[in-house]
């Protein structure tokens, strides 16, 4: 979502954004905007999930590559609940 620009969209990504009053989602929508236009979140071109474990309690934890189009790379680890059959991030 991030790469192809729904700001929106990853914000309602989150476990708890259905709590969240939708004026102050839209202003997490247009931080995550401003983020992504940094110049070293601008070249974000790829993400790859290189492993993941997923626990009895409807939790996961995902580890992400990212790839940028400098030919560099950066891993991060992501947590995820499970809602409705639909993992969000915590």
């Amino acid at each position: 979502m991030l790469i192809k620009g729904d700001y929106k969209g990853f914000v309602n990504g989150y476990a708890d954004a259905g709590s969240i009053p939708e004026d102050f989602r839209s202003q997490l929508a247009d931080a995550t905007a401003q983020f992504m236009a940094k110049d070293d979140m601008r070249s974000l071109i790829s993400v790859e999930a290189t492993s993941d474990s997923i626990g009895e309690d409807s939790t996961a934890y995902v580890m992400l590559q990212l790839h940028f189009s400098d030919s560099t790379s950066e891993q991060v680890g992501l947590s995820l609940v499970l809602q409705e059959d639909v993992w969000k991030m915590k």
